[in-house]
């Protein structure tokens, strides 16, 4: 990533992607603080701090809104892990597998794979476990009559096309993610090998894990699975939660923070700890100005951007109506300056920053239902902590229709601000919808 000069660099300092390693230091900006309230609530650390623990057997959720920040400080804690010796993995299952079609036996395979490319690349790992793993999956797809022949044939290729063990493995592992992002019919079989021999599977991981940790001075590995708070991944945890946690190292999931309002997500407390990472308020609790919070988002822009390439106030719009959606203050930023770009402007305007801002209003909108703006108004007249209608608050959060803040003790949930400038453009809307809810329920009755 490159700071940006000029309109056209801005798409290229703005991509809505997690920061990596290399451009922490240049681009990187602590915002726990505001985000919890209290410099020593930090659930990043939190993790960071279990997982550095002897033995350490933790799983963990880290739910936070899409776009919230979740990647970019996960990338950070792992550079600090490995800076200390700890073998830490991230792993991006939209970039490794078919995450559209996942899988939780998708992410038991995936976890098999970082433990052979960490035990490859630190130079352990006991033979006789690697050959271990090699007669799990040698024996467990020949009991597999579809092509069971043919992947058993794979398997020795694999054996047979490297000369030291865990590079043979290494080589049979990267076959089995491109079959499982390209193959059905091997998607398949692979997904079965795991789904009735997952106990089998998990103590061959635990045997790893531990020749890892004997190896390296009693510390352990630790994965981090990304991507899995993309789409609708309810599914790879619903449950699943005792093999994605039966593992003796720890390991980290990103997860929707709007399925914490499930029902069923109460089964989940029996395996996984719960980290909540909340977005960064622009406006507290009281409905005053959040200072620090809006001057920390401007400084993330200015550490990306020269400010003379946003006209006067323009940047304040900016993030005023992305109610701190680093996701959403990003892709509108994009948008305006392609804008601007091809208009031959050389900074972004008031009126293009408006255009961009009205695609990203449009894109929540066309999320939401008729029905849906009786409580999105409720929410905007103060109804903002206990909330009642928990499936409908899924609805919207998953919509991006509401954002979730704490401060302290305190969490509550506040309506996006471009869907309360609609709302206030349409106030019929929450007053048809409330009329007809009532005229419902006459009727029913």
């Amino acid at each position: 990533m490159k700071y940006a000069t000029n309109i056209r660099e801005i798409p290229n300092a703005f991509m809505p992607e997690a920061l990596e390693a290399d451009d922490m230091q240049e681009f990187y900006e602590e915002t726990m603080e505001i985000r919890t309230g209290d410099k020593g609530n930090n659930p990043i650390e939190n993790i960071y701090d279990d997982c550095r623990k002897p033995k350490s057997r933790n799983a963990f959720l880290l739910l936070g809104h899409r776009g919230c920040g979740k990647s970019t400080e996960l990338n950070r804690m792992a550079c600090r892990l490995n800076n200390e010796g700890y073998p830490t993995k991230v792993i991006r299952c939209d970039m490794e597998i078919n995450a559209q079609n996942i899988d939780y036996t998708d992410v038991l395979i995936l976890m098999g794979d970082a433990l052979v490319s960490i035990a490859n690349e630190k130079g352990c790992g006991d033979s006789d476990i690697i050959e271990l793993i090699y007669s799990f999956w040698r024996t467990s797809i020949e009991k597999e009559e579809k092509i069971g022949d043919e992947l058993s044939a794979e398997i020795e290729a694999g054996a047979k096309a490297e000369t030291p063990k865990l590079l043979k493995l290494l080589h049979f592992f990267g076959g089995v993610k491109s079959n499982l992002k390209y193959n059905d019919e091997k998607r398949t079989v692979y997904r079965e090998v795991v789904r009735k021999n997952s106990s089998e599977w998990l103590q061959a991981m635990r045997l790893l894990a531990d020749s890892i940790t004997d190896s390296n001075s009693g510390k352990q590995p630790i994965l981090i699975f990304e991507d899995l708070d993309k789409g609708n991944k309810w599914t790879v945890f619903s449950g699943h939660g005792e093999q994605l946690t039966g593992v003796s190292f720890p390991v980290i999931y990103t997860f929707p923070i709007a399925y914490f309002y499930k029902p069923e997500f109460a089964e989940m407390n029996a395996f996984f700890k719960e980290v909540r990472m909340p977005m960064v308020k622009l406006k507290n609790y009281d409905g005053t100005d959040c200072r620090k919070g809006f001057a920390s988002v401007k400084e993330i822009i200015k550490k990306r951007a020269d400010e003379s390439l946003f006209a006067k106030g323009v940047i304040n719009l900016l993030i005023e109506k992305t109610g701190g959606s680093l996701r959403n203050l990003f892709t509108a930023i994009n948008t305006a300056s392609r804008i601007s770009s091809r208009r031959g402007n050389e900074k972004i305007n008031k009126d293009v920053a408006l255009i961009a801002l009205g695609e990203k209003k449009s894109a929540i909108i066309d999320r939401i239902e008729g029905d849906d703006y009786a409580f999105l108004s409720d929410i905007l007249k103060g109804n903002r902590v206990a909330i009642k209608n928990r499936a409908k608050l899924l609805k919207m959060m998953q919509a991006g229709a509401v954002l979730e803040y704490k401060d302290k003790d305190r969490v509550w949930r506040e309506v996006h601000p471009l869907v309360a400038d609609f709302m206030k453009d349409h106030p019929e809307l929450a007053e048809w919808n409330r009329e007809n809810e009532q005229e419902f329920e006459t009727n029913e009755g």
